[in-house]
């Protein structure tokens, strides 16, 4: 890589990028809620739940930025 460590602007993220990030933190999401599923049941289950929201809103979000290209 060129340049400091620092040089990185938000614009240079792509967005399929940023929506892979997304879909990595909600799985991420939804298996720390699993692990947490077996000593505190409600906690797990209210993760499982929002890590699945998380990584689903991503290809959703993709499709949507498809069409928005398109027209």
């Amino acid at each position: 890589m060129s340049g400091s460590e620092g040089d990185d602007a938000p614009t240079d993220i792509e967005p399929i990028g940023a929506m892979i990030a997304v879909a990595f933190t909600g799985a991420v999401i939804g298996l720390v809620g699993a692990g947490l599923a077996f000593f505190v049941g409600d906690l797990g289950l209210a993760l499982i739940g929002v890590g699945a929201v998380v990584a689903l809103s991503s290809p959703i979000a993709y499709v949507r930025l498809r069409r928005l290209r398109r027209s």
